[in-house]
């Protein structure tokens, strides 16, 4: 995604889907406010939904009790379904009530079913899709985090930062309900997913607050596991940044924070690279993690692992912009990518 904040909605007949980070927060709440008992239902020698039986009954449950006709899947270790709407959106192009009610009670059903079975299942993930224009709204969670909400291990805050939301594009002539491919989520994937998410939300925070915003940032992330070197590598562009070393550590926070809640250690490297300012933080695992045992601190990382990086023309094609040729000034002004 190339813009790194969740604006309002839109007609998604004309753009994507960009939610708001109120909407985003409705829905989860709605859905943690029906979790509360979900945790005790998995407990017990015997298991409600035994694993073969893990799909049709999601979809037993979405049209028994909630009239809604959907179409689960399991693929790995993750269990979801897909429910066909005629549009996602009202006249408004805002994503209406009964919409955010629907994925809420879908998601209430694929966690209730995952929490009762034997299958071992680690990701929930629930579908909405638009007939009317091929858009989908899609929400993942970690089961492990619904155990720990449930808990009150963590509280409703941290629970919503921990919940990720997609959109995307998909082709209903040829994706049809009977079609439909569950991807699996992986955690290095979804961890990466929840880090880009939690700096788009705090930065669209800070600038909500102030009447004029003082920087702007593009991010996205991925996770480098094709090569010997298992890496995060966040990509950014921060615009009208007063400090842009103080943008890079504020990210590396961010990053820091998701990967010690979740005590994830499977990496070698964290890499972040500001193309716009033409800087790129390299951090090994190791001092990662000395750094959260505070054996080292903020001011020596970014003394030993900021590093000056590669020029900026590329890296705005990376994002829909393209640069004007004969500018080499760091302040200059992209202009949209041309189709």
């Amino acid at each position: 995604m190339a813009n790194p904040t969740p604006e309002s909605l839109r007609n998604i007949s004309q753009k994507p889907y960009r939610g708001t980070r109120d909407e985003g927060r409705g829905t989860i709440i709605l859905l943690l406010s029906s979790f509360v008992f979900l945790l005790f239902s998995g407990c017990g020698p015997k298991y409600t939904y035994p694993a073969n039986s893990v799909p049709k009954s999601i979809e037993d449950i979405d049209r028994k009790e909630y009239k809604i006709d959907s179409v689960a899947r399991v693929v790995g270790k993750t269990v979801g379904a897909v429910v066909y709407l005629d549009s996602i959106v009202d006249a408004k192009g805002q994503v209406p009530k009964e919409v955010h009610e629907t994925m809420s009670k879908v998601m209430q059903t694929v966690t209730r079913v995952a929490l009762s079975t034997n299958r071992p299942l680690d990701f929930c993930t629930v579908v909405i899709r638009d007939r009317l224009h091929g858009n989908e709204l899609t929400i993942t969670r970690s089961l492990d985090d619904t155990k720990r909400a449930n808990a009150e291990a963590i509280g409703i805050e941290e629970s919503i930062n921990r919940t990720v939301f997609g959109q995307g594009k998909y082709t209903p002539e040829v994706e049809t309900q009977d079609s439909f491919v569950l991807k699996e989520v992986k955690l290095e994937n979804f961890l990466t997913e929840q880090i880009v998410q939690r700096i788009r939300f705090s930065y669209s925070k800070e600038n909500s607050q102030e009447e004029n915003p003082k920087s702007t940032i593009l991010v996205d992330g991925t996770f480098d596991n094709e090569t010997d070197k298992r890496s995060f590598r966040f990509s950014m562009i921060s615009i009208k940044s007063e400090d842009p070393k103080k943008v890079i550590l504020g990210v590396f926070k961010t990053i820091n924070e998701v990967l010690k809640g979740y005590s994830f250690t499977a990496f070698d490297a964290v890499e972040v690279q500001d193309y716009l300012n033409r800087k790129k933080l390299v951090v090994e695992r190791q001092t990662l993690l000395d750094y959260q045992q505070k054996k080292v601190t903020e001011d020596q990382i970014m003394a030993k692992c900021l590093l000056e990086s590669q020029s900026i023309q590329e890296a705005f094609k990376l994002f829909g912009f393209n640069l004007p040729q004969d500018s080499a000034d760091k302040d200059a002004v992209p202009r949209p990518a041309t189709p």
